[in-house]
């Protein structure tokens, strides 16, 4: 493979490999040699465009947080008005493609949360402020309006972001057990549909608990 010389040229593509190699070997295992060989570029070429391997590091994490942020906005917008029942579909089915479009960001959690350290806590701390944040006041205001049956939190959060990311975060452990291709996009908006459906069968109130 050839690389580029031009600095200034081949961000993107750095990034994009960066994202590849984190989520395949995590921070401690990722190399900015091996990154800058994925995305065909030298590795100063990295360097000067990131820094460091923490700076690399940090700009893969704010660029998929950034992603992540745009599509719930956009989600959020087209539920405007809508009942709780209509929110929680949209939204849920919109973070089931994004995973599937973006299966990095789950693997990236799945790895630094068993490897800890400081590189978890800066991926952390961003899933807290956003993602997590933003699911547990859905369900908790689910909740207290009674479109959703009384549940604990707590193990409903595990419980959604399991059936939202499992499936993407182990490609090839579902091509060898189920014969799927969790790339494809026809499986992905299958299975977004999939999700919506048995994640609310079992959480959602009956209508006359909801009066």
């Amino acid at each position: 493979m050839s690389t580029r010389h031009l600095a200034g040229s081949g961000r993107a593509e750095i990034l994009a490999a960066a994202t590849r190699e984190f989520a395949d070997h995590g921070y401690s295992g990722a190399t900015t040699a091996g990154i800058a060989r994925l995305a065909g570029v030298t590795q100063p070429l990295v360097h000067h465009h990131f820094g460091s391997k923490q700076g690399l590091w940090e700009a893969v994490i704010e660029a998929l947080f950034q992603e992540l942020h745009e599509v719930v906005a956009q989600a959020t917008r087209e539920v405007e008005g809508k009942d709780r029942r209509k929110r929680l579909e949209h939204l849920l089915r919109a973070a089931v493609l994004f995973s599937g479009r973006r299966p990095e960001l789950a693997r990236l959690l799945r790895t630094e949360s068993s490897a800890g350290g400081e590189a978890f806590e800066a991926l952390f701390e961003k899933w807290r402020q956003g993602p997590m944040s933003f699911l547990q006041r859905e369900l908790s205001a689910a909740v207290e309006d009674g479109t959703m049956r009384p549940i604990d939190p707590r193990f409903a959060y595990f419980a959604i972001i399991g059936a939202i990311t499992q499936a993407f975060a182990e490609p090839k452990t579902a091509r060898r057990t189920s014969g799927l291709d969790v790339t494809d996009e026809r499986f992905i908006e299958q299975y977004a549909d999939f999700v919506v459906d048995f994640v609310l069968r079992g959480l959602v109130a009956s209508r006359s608990k909801r009066g």
